[in-house]
C-alpha cells in the first residue's frame, strides 16, 4: 500500500477557518458539492447493506430450507452490488470534477495575482519558493483531490456506518470488539505521529537533493573546468544518504504498523468467532447475524488504516492551501490609486524627478534628493559605477517602485496618479536581456499591442530596416521563438524587442544598456535600429560603456546615490574628474 510521502508535521494555523474560506472560494461549485456527497452516501450505504442481504439468506433461507428466500437474498446482494458500482463511479468523478475544478480556478487566480505584483514583492521573494506555489504545493493538494478526497469520505463514513451497524446488529458482541478496536485506534494514532515526522525528513532532505542535483548541471562546466567532478558526487553522495536515512525512517515505522493491524484484524475476528459462536451454539444470536457481524468487523480495519494514510494527504493539503491563501493576501506596494487619470493622448516626453529619494529598505536610501529635468525628445545617458543607483533612475521611470519622498512626473503628471495602462502606452522599457516569450514571432513583437495587424507589424519592420531579415525566414512572421528565444542570436533578440517597442508607439523609451552584450557588427545594426526608434522620443539610457556616453545629446553622473556631474559628454570629460575617470574605467573594459 502506498503511503503518501506528502504527509507531515505541516505548520497549519487554524484549519477550520482554511476550510471555511476555501468553502467561500468554492461556493458556485456547492450544488456539484452536494451531488458528489450524496452519490458517496449512496455507494456507502449500498455496500453496508450487503452483510444484511447475506444474513436474510442465511437466517431465512439457509437456516429455514426457503429456497425462494435465498434467491431474494442472491437478488439484493446483487442488487446492492450494483447500486454501488453506479453510485461509486459517479461519486468517484464527481469528487474528482469538483477538486479539479477548484484547483483550476484556484491556479488561475494565483498566476493572475502574482502577474499582478509589483517589483517589490519580487525582489524580496525567491523565484523557487513561488515556483514552489504553483507546483509542489498544487501537486499536494492534487494528491488529496484525485486520492484523498473520496478515500477520506467513504472510508469515515464506513467506519461510522460499520460501527453503528454492529451496535445494531448485537451490541454485547459489538462491546466486547471495543478494546480491540480502541488498540487498533491508538496503534493508528502512534503511527500516523511517528511517520508525519519522518515524512517531515523525507521532503525537507529531497530539497537539498534537488538543489545539489541543480547546483552540479548547472555549473558542470566550473565543476570539469576544475576537476572537481569527484568531490562533488561525494559532495551529493552525502546529501544522498541523509535522504536515504529519513525514507527509511519512515520505512520502519510501515514495517511495524501495517503487521500489528493485520494481527489485531485476525484476534478481533478470531475473538469475534469464539465469543459469537458460542452464543450461536446457545441460542443466543443467529447464525446469519454472526456471519454479517464478522464481514462488518474485517470492513472495519481497512477504513482505520486509509483514514491514517489520507490525513496526511489532508495535512499536506491544507499546509499547501495556507500557503496559497498566504500568497493571495499579498498586496502590492505599487497601486493604482483611486481617482488615477489616464495620460493625454499628444505626450511630449517631458521627465522630471522633484527632489525624488528612494531606498529598498525604507531607512537606507539608494537615492538622495534627485532633481533632474529630461526635454522632450533627449537622450539622456545616466552613468555611474556599480552599485550607484543608475538602474534605480530606471525602475522609477517605469514606476515599479514609487519613490520614498519626491515625484516622479512626465508632462507635468505624477506617475504615481496615472493608470497603469496609460503610463505603459507612453513609457517603453528595453532591458539589456529582453524577454522573449514561447509563441511566434508575430506574437512576440506585438506583444505590447495585441491589436496590431501583419501590415502594422511589417511597417515596423520596414522602418528599422530589419524586413529584409524577417523575409529571410522560412516562416516569417509565423517563425516559433521557442523557450526564451534561444533559436535566435543576442542581437537578433534586441531586434525584435526593439520592434516590440517600436509598435507600442510610446513617447518615453527607458534603454537599459540594449547593446552592451553584442560584437561590435551586430550592436551596428542594432544601433542602427535604435536611431529610428529613438528618433523625436524622450530616451533614458542606463549606459554602461563609453560610446552609448558619447552617443547621447547629455549625461549625468550618480555617485553613492546623488547626482553628481550633468552636461554632454565632451563637457564632463573636461570638467568632472570622477566622469574621466568613468572614462578610463571603460576605455581599458573596451581595450
Amino acid at each position: 500500500m502506498k503511503y503518501a510521502s506528502y504527509g507531515g508535521d505541516h505548520d497549519i494555523v487554524a484549519p477550520g477557518r482554511l476550510l471555511r474560506r476555501a468553502a467561500r472560494v468554492g461556493r458556485h461549485l456547492l450544488w456539484p458539492a452536494m451531488g458528489a456527497l450524496a452519490a458517496t452516501i449512496l455507494a456507502t450505504a449500498a455496500r453496508l447493506l450487503g452483510p444484511l442481504a447475506v444474513r436474510g439468506g442465511i437466517d431465512a433461507g439457509i437456516e429455514a430450507g426457503d429456497e425462494r428466500a435465498i434467491a431474494v437474498a442472491a437478488l439484493v446482494f446483487i442488487a446492492l452490488l450494483a447500486v454501488q458500482y453506479v453510485a461509486q463511479r459517479v461519486s468517484q468523478y464527481a469528487v474528482a470534477w469538483v477538486g479539479e475544478r477548484f484547483l483550476f480556478e484556484l491556479r488561475n487566480r494565483v498566476f493572475g495575482h502574482l502577474m499582478r505584483l509589483d517589483l517589490p514583492f519580487y525582489g524580496r521573494s525567491k523565484t523557487g519558493v513561488l515556483v514552489s506555489r504553483m507546483t509542489s504545493d498544487i501537486e499536494a493538494m492534487t494528491e488529496f483531490v484525485n486520492e484523498g478526497a473520496v478515500m477520506a469520505l467513504t472510508n469515515l463514513l464506513t467506519a461510522v456506518g460499520v460501527g453503528v451497524a454492529m451496535l445494531l446488529l448485537d451490541w454485547q458482541l459489538a462491546l466486547e470488539m471495543l478494546a480491540i478496536i480502541g488498540v487498533l485506534v491508538a496503534v493508528s494514532v502512534a503511527f500516523q505521529r511517528q511517520v508525519s515526522i519522518a515524512y517531515e525528513q523525507v521532503r525537507d532532505r529531497i530539497g537539498r537533493v534537488l538543489a545539489s542535483l541543480q547546483e552540479g548541471i548547472t555549473g558542470v562546466r566550473v565543476v570539469q573546468a576544475f576537476t572537481q567532478e569527484h568531490e562533488q558526487s561525494v559532495n551529493f553522495a552525502r546529501i544522498n544518504e541523509r535522504y536515504f536515512d529519513a525514507n527509511m525512517t519512515a520505512a520502519k515505522a510501515i514495517s511495524w504498523y501495517f503487521p500489528t493491524v493485520s494481527f489485531l484484524r485476525t484476534v478481533g475476528i478470531a475473538a469475534a468467532l469464539f465469543f459469537g459462536g458460542r452464543r450461536v451454539v446457545g441460542g443466543d444470536l443467529s447464525l446469519g447475524s454472526l456471519i454479517a457481524f464478522l464481514l462488518y468487523l474485517d470492513w472495519f480495519f481497512q477504513p482505520i488504516i486509509n483514514l491514517a494514510n489520507v490525513y496526511n494527504l489532508l495535512q499536506a493539503a491544507l499546509a499547501a492551501l495556507g500557503k496559497l491563501f498566504e500568497l493571495l493576501d499579498t498586496r502590492p506596494v505599487v497601486n493604482e490609486r483611486q481617482g488615477a487619470y489616464d495620460l493625454p493622448a499628444d505626450v511630449a516626453g517631458r521627465l522630471s524627478f522633484e527632489d525624488v529619494t528612494f531606498g529598498y529598505d525604507g531607512d537606507r536610501p539608494v537615492l538622495h534628493a534627485i532633481d533632474l529635468d529630461v526635454a522632450p525628445g533627449e537622450r539622456l545617458a545616466v552613468v555611474g559605477e556599480t552599485g550607484a543607483g543608475k538602474s534605480t533612475i530606471a525602475k522609477l521611470l517605469l514606476r515599479f517602485y514609487d519613490p520614498t519622498s519626491g515625484s516622479v512626473r512626465v508632462d507635468g503628471h505624477d506617475l504615481a496618479d496615472l493608470t497603469f495602462a496609460s503610463r505603459a502606452s507612453k513609457i517603453a522599457l528595453i532591458p539589456q536581456d529582453d524577454f522573449l516569450f514561447n509563441g511566434t514571432l508575430r506574437d512576440n513583437i506585438r506583444y505590447a499591442r495585441p491589436d496590431a495587424t501583419d501590415g502594422d507589424i511589417l511597417d515596423v519592420c520596414r522602418a528599422m530596416g530589419i524586413d529584409d531579415w524577417i523575409g529571410s525566414l522560412p516562416e516569417g512572421l509565423d517563425t516559433e521563438i521557442r523557450e526564451r528565444g534561444s533559436r535566435f542570436s543576442a542581437g537578433e533578440r534586441q531586434l525584435i524587442a526593439l520592434a516590440r517597442a517600436f509598435l507600442a508607439e510610446p513617447s518615453v523609451i527607458v534603454l537599459d544598456e540594449a547593446t552592451s552584450n553584442l560584437d561590435p557588427e551586430t550592436e551596428a545594426e542594432v544601433e542602427g535600429a535604435l536611431r529610428v526608434l529613438l528618433a523625436g522620443r524622450t530616451s533614458v539610457v542606463i549606459a554602461h560603456r563609453l560610446r552609448s556616453a558619447e552617443r547621447s545629446d547629455r549625461v549625468v553622473m550618480i555617485d553613492r546615490g546623488r547626482l553628481i556631474a550633468d552636461g554632454t559628454h565632451a563637457e564632463l570629460a573636461v570638467s568632472s574628474p570622477e566622469y574621466r575617470r568613468l572614462i578610463e574605467v571603460w576605455s581599458r573594459g573596451v581595450a
